[in-house]
């Protein structure tokens, strides 16, 4: 998107005020959501998910700079992988696949991509627990990884469900197999939270070392698709999944530590978003830290579904035909209180995309918005306590 002048928008919430300002970053090739992304230096790199296994840099110093496209990622195509720059390489990890023993199938495996000769290589080395639905942040020249679904259960569930459907026309026979395999997502989707045994431990990889660590557990249940930040020492977790169909409101911080990530403490929930007496929980929000502020925005969730989990109803989105809902709301983090408040809001609906801190702001690339369409847009945010700015 391209604008020849800056367009200003100024409203006052409380202390802070909200500016738009002009694009300065080019359009994603292709639409990118449930992909993956790092920086290395002043390039950042972002493929996989709906750019199926392409991936593409930008040289963010670079006037008029144009995404370039690299080498094919050689694990085929990917949804939800983690990526890490590390030391001048980017690393991927895990993701699902379609593949011969199922759709949807979990990966554990990693790879690392050299700029400098363009080049992927498939690591000696697989991920202790699923990186899908982990969410990845890097510190000290290691990755690691917050919560991520359970291989076994996942896979399982999509093992049973082709079995169930074997023999059938997926375009045909779309009945047929709705009625075969109903009983075995009524089963899925009617576990409680805890027996979806999402990942409670934090793991993290060191590059150096090829080396995986368990740094200890997340004492406030698993999740999927949290927000997460690391300042000082510090990491933060920003709501996510807990089950399928049902998020968490809440946020806790732990400290990293030579032995781990300890002192876990609880901090505020986040508070409900504009137009809605509650607030269900996000996943998939974009966020991390600007001029030292912690800022997260979108996400999805479905409206209603923690108030049906806690009269029991276990399937909790789907009673009742829930409708799975985007979002645009900007919360900011009072580090002093561990509370939080709504500043602004992102000019749309977003979810799903890809989020890095760069030159004390956020740069937002991709993602997908209302409907599940996937975004080409790259704009950049930055909060310094008073004023948000969102390029247009």
């Amino acid at each position: 998107m391209k604008f020849t002048q800056s367009l200003l928008a100024v409203s006052v919430l409380g202390l802070t005020a909200f500016t738009a300002q002009a694009a300065q970053y080019p359009d994603l090739p292709v639409g990118i959501k449930s992909g993956a992304g790092a920086l290395i230096g002043d390039t950042v790199y972002v493929g996989l998910g709906s750019g199926g296994d392409k991936f593409y840099s930008l040289n963010l110093k670079e006037k008029d700079a144009q995404w370039q496209e690299l080498a094919a990622f050689p694990g085929g195509t990917r949804n939800q992988p983690v990526a890490a720059g590390i030391d001048g390489k980017l690393y991927v990890f895990g993701g699902f696949q379609n593949n011969d023993v199922a759709d949807n199938q979990v990966i554990n495996d990693a790879y690392s991509y050299d700029p400098a000769t363009n080049t992927w290589t498939k690591l000696d080395t697989r991920s202790p627990r699923a990186a899908v639905g982990a969410s990845g942040v890097t510190d000290h020249g290691k990755v690691y990884f917050v919560g991520g679904i359970n291989q076994e259960i996942w896979n399982g569930l999509f093992q049973d469900v082709k079995k169930a459907s074997s023999g059938l026309d997926k375009e045909a026979d779309k009945d047929k197999i709705a009625a075969a395999t109903k009983p075995i997502f009524d089963a899925y989707f009617n576990l409680r939270a805890q027996d979806f045994f999402f990942s409670s431990e934090i793991v993290s990889y060191e590059p150096a070392t090829n080396t995986w660590r368990n740094e200890g557990y997340f004492p406030y249940s698993g999740r999927a698709g949290a927000s997460v930040g690391i300042n000082n020492d510090k990491l933060l977790v920003v709501n996510g999944e807990i089950k399928a169909g049902l998020r968490t409101d809440g946020t806790a911080q732990g400290t990293i530590t030579k032995d781990g990530v300890k002192d876990w403490k609880k901090l505020g929930d986040l508070p409900a978003p504009k137009g809605y007496d509650a607030q269900d929980g996000i996943a998939g929000g974009m966020g991390g830290y600007t001029n030292g502020h912690f800022i997260v925005t979108g996400g999805a969730n479905f409206p209603g579904a923690r108030a049906n989990y806690a009269k029991g109803i276990n399937d909790a989105h789907r009673t009742g035909g829930l409708k799975k809902t985007y979002h645009s709301d900007f919360y900011a983090l009072d580090a002093q209180h561990g509370t939080w408040k709504i500043i602004g809001n992102y000019p749309k609906n977003i979810a799903y995309g890809v989020a890095l801190p760069y030159e004390n702001k956020l740069l937002f690339v991709g993602g997908e918005t209302d409907g599940g369409a996937a975004l080409t847009e790259v704009r950049t945010v930055s909060f310094d306590g008073k004023k948000l700015v969102v390029e247009e």
